[in-house]
């Protein structure tokens, strides 16, 4: 079932930003870099700006991304600053957007959307959704997965309530799962700086101060009271209520239902924000109800799937029990030992690969066991952690048994493609017990005196290698006690389970049930052994599952880093003891949507001449952060203006005109002496640590001269004193990034220095097929199965795959470019990585190769290459707003000169200016040439903006209009002139 398709109100509004699939944001953003720019404004929004489509006014969007910052700053302040992740600012911006709609045009919303689900293409979810009424609008849900900010957007959308006041709130709840998480949503809501409290019981526990948030569990709840406990009627909370919920479906589906009745009886008349990584598995078309009631509150999907496509976590693989025919005692010991050999090959390579897993920040390896019983039934004595007890004990005790058993797995075929760092090597027995169990000896289990549920697991008197964490610990020392095991007591040691999350924890494994992995925010799980999974426990599942594939990434990026060599320790994986447990979380796992067919996309050099020609590169040995410190100065060169004037915004048809009102700059010299010095110096300092500027420095006295020197227009005095402090700061910012950029770029320009292009490009230098690109296709939509069959075909196929084709995996063979094919962007495809060419990469592509063969005979003397310049992996230059990545790099090469070229076909719509800093760089890097010249002066280095844009289009609205021999005498070439290749050769003094 294709879900996506349902949650009309979050397509309605992917609509107004003139997309249908959440994808195509994605694709526009996802590289995007976090922050704002010289003017205050997010780089997310500048992007949003600029899509064709869009059905917002740029000042509506402007003021909702101040909004967004002034929330941000609120929730960061006590957290040392936050910023959010593109995704995160698109759910907080539909929220804001939605607010504004629901407060301020209530009945034009409404018959908005209607309109929008008269016009919807599916006539069935029509039926079944019906219009929308004023009870729809009272409800918010968020599909984010888990990992992906759940709360920080929560504390976003208390502040967006507050903004917009839809109603003064007589309680503001946050219904939570379980006491776990009520603790930790009290503990985040107040390092939030939101009035918080939790439910403790008391006759009063349930008043709450004005606009102070309770915490409390939904199992607190009941119809009518009886007796003294902890439970609260629902009728305590009269009035119109602001409720939060945090996965309100976790549990049986009659308590579900029965808890649903009571929080929809608790908000009722209020507002209900909803927050799930798990609606994936509630939601289907045998339950019309609940779809027709989250097709229409479901505002922002974020799901798994989406999140894993972005690269968010790790990798992880599930071995499908269908695939084997073992015998259920076989199975149990083969999936024990399999599930052993993979944890040793992770924390083999995590100790042989010390530097470069701290590098990327990867944690030491965990291993462990979750599941839901931890006690025998009527029927049986043995529990699931009873039997991962005591293969423990013989894989300890009997090494011939695991020797065997372990040459066994490696010779199945259902493993064949597994373990290959073990299978280059030969397993060392002694080095797993060292590396698993901490050294050999017998096997012993203590009882953690200190520690309420913990059982040690220890050998000999090595440090203890694992932990037993289960809440009925006599109980189960009885059937412990029943397999020949002595429980030793240990009154000394403290808690295990807290010591995992230390750098020097020696616990590798833990074993226990899954209620306590609820809220627990270790990021070295790395192998899971599944325990008594149960049936219609989903949401658990993908709980369970959220937690393991969490990943700090390189840099805090959140990010596995896709490199081969690290995907031993980027994959979670995930083995059972049972069948039926993998059946159970591999159904789970496909209603996430997830179960993308990876197909690697070879690609081929047709030559090596290229390998000699000069690529710029940074000196390795050289660090700004390091090597240099900046003292922040008023620059003359600098000019900086906070640009707030409105702009009138006029649609006609599908045609979005724009103009701006004349207005005064007013320099802010004036005010300097109006400011409290010592809260701005506060605000910049934690800007400065957001942005990384650690080498950065300033006295209050150097920031009150570039104040004086900055200028603010589209406001007037009375406005500017009024905003006088949030206008300062906002100034201030936008000259330190300008400052420090520019100081950046300096630096980096200085230490500029040629490689040979073949010692940077090695990947293409054997002229033989490298897998390259990587094509993700969803395996489960039955439309796409044949794309799959065909992309396998095709690229076992050398000779189709190096044709051009716009529909089968389309693709650009130009045999000027290093590299063959080149994969375009394909709306079949869920996602290219590398990304594919977009419609002005594309073209430009087309018309040069038409242009080159044409022109064979005026380029005898000189031979041509391409390269598409990567983002963060090629070649970047740091201008004053950040990074410039040209699209692509080309050198034409003679006898005595080479010209190395940066072209950058693209829309120029926020570019304009012929003082914009892309239009600018050519003159920068002629700077760059000259003071490589001592080291090839041959080599002569051009840029050009190959404007998709066109010129009528992109002077609309422009006051001092440039003429396009303006444009073009400053390397900006327009690709609607049919000749624009020739303007860009002339520029090389090549006769053509």
């Amino acid at each position: 079932m294709m879900l996506e398709k349902y949650l009309v109100l979050n397509k309605y509004f992917l609509s107004l930003f003139g997309v249908s699939e959440f994808k195509d944001l994605q694709n526009k953003l996802r590289d995007v870099e976090e922050g704002t720019d010289a003017q205050g404004r997010t780089y997310f929004v500048n992007v949003l700006k600029g899509l064709k489509g869009l059905k917002i006014s740029e000042n509506h969007l402007n003021r909702y991304d101040e909004n967004i910052q002034r929330y941000v700053e609120k929730v960061g302040k006590n957290r040392g600053s936050i910023s959010l992740k593109y995704f995160q600012y698109l759910a907080v911006l539909f929220t804001e957007i939605f607010l504004d709609k629901l407060k301020n045009k209530k009945e034009k919303f409404l018959y908005e959307l209607n309109q929008f689900l008269k016009n919807y293409e599916d006539e069935k979810i029509k039926t079944l959704l019906g219009d929308f009424t004023e009870q729809d609008l009272k409800k918010l849900a968020f599909w984010m997965a888990t990992g992906s900010g759940k709360t920080i957007i929560l504390h976003i959308n208390y502040y967006q309530f507050l903004n917009y006041k839809l109603f003064e709130p007589d309680n503001i709840i946050l219904i939570t799962p379980n006491e776990g998480l009520s603790k930790q949503h009290y503990e985040e809501l107040i390092k939030s700086g939101i009035p918080a409290r939790m439910y403790v019981g008391t006759s009063n526990g349930w008043r709450s101060s004005k606009n102070e948030v309770l915490v409390i569990e939904i199992t607190k709840f009941v119809e009518e009271k009886r007796g003294r406990g902890l439970t609260v009627p629902v009728d305590a909370f009269e009035g119109r209520n602001l409720i939060f919920v945090d996965e309100g479906h976790k549990g049986k589906k009659s308590e579900e239902q029965k808890w649903a009745n009571l929080r929809n009886k608790i908000g009722e008349n209020g507002f209900v924000f909803e927050y799930s990584a798990t609606f994936g598995q509630i939601l289907s078309e045998k339950n019309k109800e609940t779809l027709k009631e989250y097709g229409k509150s479901i505002i922002f999907d974020y799901s798994y799937k989406y999140f894993y496509l972005d690269g968010y976590g790790k990798d992880f693989y599930v071995l499908n029990a269908k695939d084997t025919k073992l015998k259920d005692e076989d199975f149990q010991e083969t999936m024990f030992v399999a599930n052993l050999l993979s944890f040793y090959e992770q924390i083999l390579f995590y100790t042989e690969n010390l530097t470069l897993a701290k590098q990327y920040n990867i944690e030491k390896p965990l291993w462990i066991f979750v599941g839901t019983t931890v006690s025998g039934g009527k029927n049986s004595e043995e529990t699931d952690i009873l039997t991962i007890t005591l293969f423990l004990r013989k894989a300890i005790e009997d090494d011939g048994w695991l020797k065997n058993k372990i040459n066994s797995v490696l010779g199945m075929d259902i493993f064949k493609d597994r373990f290959e760092l073990l299978r280059r090597r030969t397993i060392n027995i002694d080095d797993i017990y060292t590396k698993v169990f901490n050294g050999k000896g017998s096997f012993d289990i203590y009882e953690i005196k200190s520690a309420e549920g913990e059982l040690g697991l220890r050998v000999g008197d090595n440090p203890y290698f694992g932990v037993i964490n289960i809440g009925d610990v006599n109980n189960f020392k009885k059937l412990l006690a029943n397999k020949n095991f002595e429980i030793k007591q240990d009154a000394i040691s403290p808690s295990l389970f807290d010591d995992i999350k230390r750098e020097t924890s020696n616990i590798n494994i833990l074993i226990g049930s899954k209620k306590f992995i609820e809220g627990w925010d270790t990021w070295r799980v790395s192998s899971m052994g599944l325990l008594n999974i149960g049936r219609g426990e989903g949401p658990q599942i993908i709980q369970l599952f959220g937690r393991g594939v969490r990943i700090k990434g390189k840099d805090m990026s959140l990010k596995r880093s896709d490199e081969e060599k690290l995907k031993v320790l980027e994959t979670l994986n995930i083995f059972s003891i049972k069948a039926d447990y993998l059946n159970k979380f591999l159904e789970a796992i496909q209603k996430e949507e997830v179960d993308f067919e990876e197909i690697k996309v070879p690609v081929k050099s047709l030559s090596d001449e290229w390998k000699d020609l000069p690529y710029l590169v940074p000196a390795e040995d050289k660090k700004f952060v390091e090597c240099e410190t900046v003292l922040l100065k008023k620059d003359d060169k600098i000019k900086h203006v906070l640009d707030l004037t409105p702009k009138i915004t006029e649609f006609t048809g599908t045609q979005k005109e724009e103009s701006k009102i004349d207005s005064e700059e007013i320099t802010f010299d004036k005010f300097v002496d109006l400011l409290d010095w010592d809260n701005i110096d506060q605000e910049l300092y934690q800007y400065k640590r957001i942005k990384g500027y650690w080498n950065l420095l300033w006295s209050k006295q150097d920031l009150k001269e570039v104040l004086s020197a900055c200028k603010v227009k589209g406001i007037k005095e009375k406005e500017a004193l009024d905003k006088i402090h949030d206008i300062a700061v906002l100034l201030l910012k936008g000259y330190i990034e300008k400052f420090y950029n520019k100081k950046l770029g300096e630096f980096e320009r200085k230490n500029l220095t040629y490689k040979k292009a073949g010692e940077q490009l090695s990947l293409f230098l054997n002229q033989e097929p490298v897998e390259y690109y990587t094509v993700y296709v969803d395996k489960r939509d039955k439309r796409k199965q044949k794309l799959i069959q065909n992309i396998k075909s095709l690229i076992n196929n050398l000779g189709m795959l190096l044709k051009d084709d716009k529909t089968l995996l389309p693709r650009i063979c130009f045999d000027k470019h290093i590299y063959v094919p080149l994969l375009l962007d394909d709306k079949n495809i869920d996602k290219i990585s590398p990304q594919g060419l977009n419609e002005s990469e594309e073209k430009f592509i087309e018309g040069l190769r038409e242009y080159l063969q044409k022109n064979k005979e005026k380029f005898s003397d000189y031979k041509r290459f391409l390269l598409r310049n990567e983002p963060k992996s090629g070649i970047g230059f740091q201008l004053g707003w950040g990074k410039f990545y040209p699209d692509f790099i080309m050198w034409v090469k003679g006898k005595h000169e080479t010209y190395m070229v940066f072209i950058d076909p693209k829309g120029l719509m926020h570019s304009k200016d012929l003082n914009d800093e892309k239009i600018l760089f050519n003159h920068e890097l002629k700077e760059i040439e000259n003071h490589l010249k001592k080291v090839r002066p041959d080599v002569s280095l051009l840029s050009f903006i190959l404007s998709y844009t066109k010129y009528e289009d992109l002077i609309k609205g422009m006051r001092n209009i440039p003429s396009k021999e303006d444009y073009e005498q400053n390397n900006v070439i327009f690709m609607e002139d049919p000749d624009w290749c020739k303007k860009i050769f002339s520029f090389l003094l090549i006769k053509t």
